[in-house]
């Protein structure tokens, strides 16, 4: 997948080609191959294309949704929200959390609509549209661990975080984005401002708790910076930050569940269950907690293949076997044979020929024939008036019966192991098959 995100999403709603982009290239969305920043026209080509939204982009509201029909939903977070919000609500994009339904209490994300529109042109006239469209940092649930990015190493990785922070860089200047289960705030972090203090009064917790940054140490909060801010937000709040650089963010970003694109910016369904089964590919293929389902599977497979090689080794084993007995037998009893090219057929002629040498009658013998046409009509008169007879071969032709005899005797002589083909008034008989 192709990862982008603005280099200054506060710009102007009407954007130049040129407009920047950092973006991380990730071939199975577990590793980041390529990273860098250019204009939309130079950015990678890929199918997959996922635009990241800085969190200073995105506000964040809890409301409680009122049971309503689907087509009647944007309208009435209009109705929640118009008080809650600074701009017009016609101006801004919402969208729902992942599997926020009506008649449950859920978050918002709230996007000036003007601005991520000129983004999504921009990447659409490049010939990079975007198939979804994620927050940076988005509200924690409480038991739900974050996803972190690639290869960071943190001990807790089990245990749920009160807080995720992430110092970063944007638009020239030095942020620190907090999320924690109640809500997402920023703060600049520059000499001289307001420091945790000001973190705690963007992000207030319930009555009777001190402060979000350090109100529960049972539940440590996450501290990751890109590397070139990380020395400038250490000073400054004094915590010591894990680095992050941007790309693997931006990777870590593109693994959640969320999707932006919801409403009049929504995708098709037939392109959500696209993307559903191309995150769900990438993750089978790729994904550290799918390796023992993989491990698995391998072995199944290599199980498989080995029983089935050895089910036809035993099957071919059998079969060569079975051959050599009967070229044994023939060589046995009939020792004159030194060339065993097709066992059965061989046997067969040299029975047929100790037949002749004793007078006895052979299965193609004209005796032989005439006799199995008698025992076949069952008493009927059927008999031919021309024969023409080779050995192993018989063509009878002037029968004085009708053609439902004619067939009822076809019939009793193939049940026999006869060959009988019936032509109009000729019937064509050959010995049984060897």
């Amino acid at each position: 997948m192709l990862i982008v995100t603005p280099a200054d999403f506060s710009a102007a709603t009407h954007l130049p080609a040129s407009a920047l982009f950092d973006w991380a290239l990730s071939a199975n969305g577990q590793q980041v191959s390529e990273t860098g920043q250019c204009g939309a026209s130079l950015l990678p080509r890929d199918d997959d294309v996922v635009l990241v939204l800085p969190p200073r982009a995105v506000s964040w509201h809890s409301v409680a949704l009122p049971k309503v029909a689907a087509n009647r939903l944007r309208a009435a977070l209009d109705g929640l929200l118009e008080d809650r919000v600074l701009a017009d609500v016609n101006d801004l994009h919402f969208a729902l959390e992942p599997g926020g339904k009506s008649g449950r209490t859920v978050w918002v994300a709230a996007v000036h609509k003007g601005r991520l529109s000129a983004w999504l042109q921009v990447l659409e006239a490049a010939g990079r549209p975007v198939s979804r469209i994620v927050p940076a940092l988005s509200p924690l649930a409480r038991g739900d661990a974050p996803l972190l990015p690639p290869g960071a190493a943190h001990s807790a990785e089990a245990v749920a975080p009160a807080s995720i922070h992430w110092a970063h860089s944007e638009g020239g200047q030095a942020w620190l984005a907090s999320a924690s289960a109640l809500g997402v705030a920023c703060t600049p972090l520059a000499e001289g401002s307001a420091g945790t203090g000001g973190l705690n009064a963007l992000m207030p917790m319930p009555a009777g708790q001190s402060g979000l940054l350090h109100s529960d140490a049972a539940e440590p909060g996450l501290w990751w910076a890109d590397p070139a801010v990380a020395a400038l937000a250490e000073r400054l709040l004094d915590q010591r930050f894990e680095l992050a650089p941007l790309p693997q963010w931006l990777l870590r970003c593109a693994q959640s569940e969320w999707n932006l694109a919801q409403f009049d910016l929504s995708l098709s369904s037939g392109a959500r269950r696209g993307q559903r089964w191309r995150r769900a590919l990438q993750q089978g293929l790729s994904a550290p907690q799918w390796r023992p389902a993989r491990w698995g599977l391998a072995v199944l497979a290599v199980v498989n293949l080995v029983g089935l090689n050895t089910a036809a080794w035993q099957e071919r084993s059998a079969w060569a076997a079975k051959q050599q007995a009967v070229r044994q037998t023939l060589q046995q009893t009939f020792p004159q044979v030194t060339l065993v090219l097709d066992a059965p057929v061989q046997m067969q002629r040299e029975l047929a020929r100790l037949q002749q040498a004793s007078g006895s009658l052979a299965s193609g013998d004209l005796e032989t024939l005439l006799g199995a046409i008698d025992q076949a009509s069952s008493g009927d008169p059927l008999t031919p008036t021309s024969v023409v007879f080779t050995p192993g071969d018989g063509r009878l032709t002037g029968w004085g019966g009708t053609e439902d005899q004619l067939r009822s005797l076809q019939q009793a002589l193939e049940r026999g192991g006869w060959r009988a083909r019936l032509d109009g008034a000729e019937l064509t008989l050959n010995p049984p098959a060897p």
